[in-house]
């Protein structure tokens, strides 16, 4: 996802699939000058549980899977709460997705291209080209 504030260049961007994030925000302004702070995490992977009750919980992984969150994702998608076939754990190293747990869904190694292809074949498209609908 990116959202781009183009009077304020201000930016945010969210890889739903690595974890990669970037955030551009003002940090401070005067009337001459606009300071920026950015935020920058590459991406190694994510992972997504989903409970029987249907809430949900999303974590990017900002830096390479320690054995202890290894263990800490892996308990918590055991849980008898959790609703195995829509969670996944999938880690991203070195340009490869490895699942080590769960599900992915369907169009999780789309192209975002390819995947908004899909959505405006299925959706139709939309009055602005730009607004991709989101299934997951």
């Amino acid at each position: 996802m990116e959202d781009n504030y183009y009077k304020s260049h201000e930016m945010y961007i969210f890889c739903m699939r690595c974890g990669y994030y970037y955030t551009k925000t003002i940090q401070k302004y005067t009337k001459n000058s606009i300071e920026y702070k950015e935020k920058k995490s590459e991406g190694h992977g994510v992972f997504v549980l989903e409970k029987k009750d249907g809430s949900r919980e999303k974590v990017a992984l900002n830096d390479s899977l320690t054995s202890a969150q290894l263990e800490e994702f892996t308990a918590s998608f055991m849980d008898s709460n959790v609703n195995q076939e829509r969670s996944y754990f999938v880690s991203f190293e070195n340009g490869v997705f490895t699942i080590l747990a769960g599900n992915p869904p369907e169009n999780f190694y789309l192209s975002f291209d390819e995947y908004k292809e899909k959505m405006f074949a299925k959706y139709g498209v939309s009055e602005y080209d730009f607004m991709v609908p989101i299934e997951e």
